[in-house]
């Protein structure tokens, strides 16, 4: 009994601190869509909270620290809807298909927190925010870039891909992260400034995997499969699982 007394109590303030984390992160999220990252300060933080500003760096340290763990909280958020994706049935070019997917649908659905990763590697910020927290960014990091060359490893093991020379599973990883990346997130931001406006997300998108993919003879090639189809199927399950932005292709 005196065991249970003791420990409940700090279970129940941990849980607390943990909850109150998640609604100030929330908060800052609102912030940024409203007034942009240099709106976001602690004192614009504490006046529209319910806690003070001490409570505040009790959680954060810094205005860096804060970014980096709206960072964190993007990627646990990738990291869920990566291994949701991972659970659709398909062959090994489906999956990659639909870890790009979920990043996309991630871009439409979180584009702040999508935007607050670019923001989080910056040298001002990561030298600013806790040792801790930039452990755990590292971690998710590493666990999603797994995940992209785990996939790559069982293609090339199922014979559905092969390495050219000079390849390596780590540079495949790496150019599919990056060609996800840089495609979701410049997509809405040209569009708005009035460039490639008659361009449709999906379908574009969609179009980069397969010309990446094709390039890499990883097989089936797009000639030889309906990944139009694919895609569909794929994200009428992801949008069952958890409702939100539009993934139809036009």
């Amino acid at each position: 009994m005196t065991a249970k007394i003791t420990v409940e109590p700090s279970q129940k303030r941990q849980q607390a601190k943990q909850l109150r984390e998640q609604q100030l992160l929330i908060l800052a999220q609102q912030i940024l869509q409203q007034d942009g990252f240099a709106g976001l300060t602690m004192d614009r933080l504490t006046a529209l909270s319910s806690v003070s500003k001490g409570t505040i760096y009790n959680h954060f340290c810094s205005k860096e620290d804060l970014f980096t763990a709206l960072s964190v909280d993007s990627l646990q958020r990738q990291l869920q809807l990566f291994q949701r994706a991972l659970q659709i049935p398909g062959h090994s070019r489906e999956q990659v298909l639909a870890l790009h997917l979920a990043y996309h649908r991630f871009s439409m659905t979180e584009p702040t927190l999508f935007l607050c990763l670019l923001t989080a590697t910056t040298p001002a910020v990561v030298e600013k925010s806790s040792p801790a927290r930039l452990a755990l960014r590292q971690q998710l990091e590493l666990q999603l870039a797994a995940i992209c060359q785990q996939l790559i490893t069982a293609a090339i093991a199922e014979g559905s891909l092969q390495l050219a020379a000079g390849q390596s599973v780590d540079a495949l990883a790496f150019v599919q992260w990056a060609q996800a990346f840089g495609a979701n997130a410049l997509l809405k931001p040209t569009q708005q400034l009035g460039l490639f406006s008659q361009l449709q997300p999906q379908p574009t998108m969609l179009l980069g995997v397969n010309l990446l993919l094709d390039g890499l003879n990883w097989k089936p090639l797009s000639s030889d499969w309906d990944y139009h189809a694919s895609w569909q199927r794929i994200m009428t399950i992801l949008a069952t699982e958890a409702p939100g932005a539009d993934g139809q292709l036009n």
